[in-house]
């Protein structure tokens, strides 16, 4: 069964492509991590990063200091349970428990939040710098058809002081996005390479296992042939 450990592994290093060097903030520098020592561990992939497997949802990319009192509570508004005050694994220490405070939502739940609250001065306060490019990417996309995204675009640009005029910016959202497709693309590739190369290695084990079951029926067949012939003579 030496395939369980090798597979393990080819996975392991197969997610760890994903790394949060690889995303971008709302400022095009490097994607900061959302909780940190002492605060409960957040991020879709519980790494503490605003990130999830391939971004090809753009989900919880959000970075929300649920301890800020400048607005309505996130779990409140958007009508969820509690665990806004709650307490789960710690960043630092996943066998004790610590308080949720800056965690990672999802950027469709955010718009919605922003709108259900009365407006981005009605909510709680953002992490800048952690949260993930893609949710603007996003808005940006979806602005046109729909007001909610548009305001929830204006909400985090306002919130990060990033100027809303600004056509650069825009232009650089564009790339990011051309970027982080090329990324998906290539890790895609990788995990296709991975496959191929696990499967040719678990065929090899198992063809190899059938011969020697053969093997040994063989052995045990000729002891068996040698054995009677004994007894006769």
């Amino acid at each position: 069964m030496k395939s369980i450990p090798l597979l393990s592994t080819v996975t392991l290093v197969t997610m760890s492509a994903a790394n949060a060097s690889d995303y971008k903030n709302v400022y095009g520098q490097a994607l900061q991590s959302c909780s940190s020592n002492g605060m409960a561990l957040t991020g879709y992939t519980r790494n503490g990063y605003c990130v999830d497997q391939n971004d090809d949802y753009g989900s919880h990319h959000i970075c929300i200091d649920m301890t800020s009192t400048t607005g309505g509570d996130f779990c409140s508004v958007t009508g969820q349970s509690d665990w806004c005050s709650s307490e789960m694994a710690c960043h630092q220490d996943q066998s004790q428990n610590c308080q949720v405070q800056h965690w990672c939502v999802c950027q469709w739940a955010f718009a919605s939040y922003t709108q259900n609250a009365g407006g981005c001065d009605a909510i709680q306060d953002v992490v800048c710098d952690a949260i993930n490019i893609q949710a603007l990417i996003a808005y940006e996309q979806q602005a046109g058809g729909s007001q909610k995204y548009q305001n929830a675009l204006n909400c985090v640009m306002q919130k990060c002081g990033i100027q809303q005029d600004s056509s650069s910016y825009f232009n650089s959202l564009s790339m990011a996005s051309n970027g982080n497709k090329m990324q998906v693309v290539a890790r895609s590739m990788e995990f296709l390479v991975v496959a191929a190369v696990l499967a040719i290695v678990v065929s090899a084990f198992m063809v190899q296992r059938r011969r020697n079951s053969r093997r040994m029926d063989s052995n045990k067949e000729g002891l068996i042939s040698h054995q009677t012939s004994s007894t006769i003579c």
